[in-house]
């Protein structure tokens, strides 16, 4: 009897210690962006050591090599270019939603360009070029509406350029050059105004842009060389 009795007595006492415990992990634990970021570094397989210091244990990754972060500690930038990193992009890079710069060219990145960036839309900048990433250019980006530059060249994509890039009506700089890119290039909105040197290198290409007329099936025509048009109005 005299045991309940204590025990009774002591259990606000450890419902007190239990919920300061629960209150310290939380105040102990990596912020949301810091847990975004070492769900990237797990989905690198391979490096020159640059991601060592991303430790779980920091309160924030505002330390981490690079990245930056704003006053209030969300993470802003994300650059890592020429450090050998080797593995696919991963899709909690779309957590980040306060990024604005990502840098990740000249790497060894593989996989598909994660459709979650889309969910970024206070990025400015975007730099991928110089990697073996695949599969199609997602249509999500054209959410992107502060979108300065995009450079996704010299990669492995495929598919067409979606049309809802076409509203990303800041864009000033646009390379997709050197992948397997088919199809004709959107003309409606802002890639318009982009000319050859965006998308040279895709050999399946057609459309005002390029001076390149498409056929009936949305391919290149073959009734000329991609150069016998050069110079002359193929679209009336």
């Amino acid at each position: 009897m005299v045991y309940y009795q204590q025990l009774k007595c002591l259990r606000p006492m450890l419902l007190s210690i239990l919920l300061l415990y629960i209150v310290l992990q939380k105040a102990l634990a990596i912020t949301p962006d810091g847990e975004a970021l070492l769900s990237f570094k797990a989905a690198i397989v391979g490096s020159d050591g640059v991601l060592l210091h991303w430790n779980q244990e920091d309160p924030d990754p505002c330390g981490w090599k690079g990245v930056k972060c704003d006053a209030m500690k969300r993470v802003v930038f994300l650059s890592l270019p020429y450090h050998k990193l080797s593995g696919s992009i991963s899709p909690d890079i779309g957590k980040l939603n306060h990024l604005r710069i990502l840098a990740l060219h000249n790497n060894n990145l593989y996989g598909i360009l994660p459709p979650e960036l889309g969910n970024c839309t206070e990025l400015r900048a975007i730099y991928l070029q110089g990697n073996y990433l695949g599969g199609s250019i997602p249509a999500e980006y054209g959410d992107l509406s502060e979108l300065e530059s995009m450079d996704i060249s010299s990669n492995s994509l495929s598919g067409s350029i979606p049309s809802s890039l076409g509203k990303l009506t800041k864009l000033s700089t646009f390379n997709v050059s050197t992948n397997f890119l088919v199809g004709p290039i959107p003309s409606d909105g802002v890639l318009i105004k982009f000319i050859e040197n965006s998308f040279v290198g895709n050999l399946r290409l057609c459309g005002k842009q390029i001076n390149v007329a498409c056929n009936e099936r949305g391919g290149p025509s073959t009734s000329q060389s991609p150069d016998s048009g050069r110079g002359q109005s193929m679209w009336g």
